[in-house]
C-alpha cells in the first residue's frame, strides 16, 4: 500500500528535509497514523491518536514508526528504538512515498531511524 506524502519520512528525514509538503494518510482512516499532529509537532495529540483503542493494527509498521517518531521527539529514544525494531521485524512491509518525495519501504525507514538515533545517542554519551 502506498501512503502518499506519509509522515513516515519525518522519522528519519525531518532534519534533512526543508519544509515537507502536506501529508495525508491515503488508505487509512484520517488521524489513524497521526500525520497532521506529527506535522504540526503536537506530540501529545499524535501519541493519543497512535495509542487509542481505535488505532490501526497495533503491529502495523507505519503506526510503530510514527509512534517511534513521537517518542524520539519527546525524549524517549530508547522506547522509540524499540518500536522501530518492532516495525523492522513486522512480517509485512509497505512501500511509501516520503515527505521528500522518494519511495521507501517501511523496513528501510525503520532501519534508518534506528541507525540515526543510535548514532545520536552514542555521540551524546561521549
Amino acid at each position: 500500500m502506498k501512503l502518499t506524502g506519509a509522515s513516515l519520512a519525518m522519522i528519519v528525514l525531518s532534519a534533512c528535509s526543508t519544509s515537507p509538503g502536506p501529508m495525508v494518510e491515503a488508505g487509512y482512516p484520517t488521524g489513524s497514523l497521526a500525520v497532521a499532529a506529527i506535522e504540526r509537532g503536537d506530540w501529545r495529540a499524535a501519541e493519543r491518536l497512535l495509542t487509542a483503542e481505535r488505532a490501526i493494527d497495533r503491529d502495523h509498521p507505519a503506526r510503530l514508526i510514527n509512534l517511534g517518531r513521537v517518542y524520539a521527539a519527546t525524549g524517549r529514544v530508547d522506547e522509540a528504538i524499540a518500536l522501530w525494531n518492532s516495525a523492522l521485524a513486522a512480517p509485512v512491509h509497505f512501500e511509501v512515498e516520503t515527505a521528500d518525495g522518494r519511495m521507501a519501504r517501511t523496513d528501510e525507514i525503520a532501519r534508518r531511524a534506528i541507525a540515526f538515533h543510535s548514532r545520536r545517542q552514542t555521540a551524546s554519551s561521549r
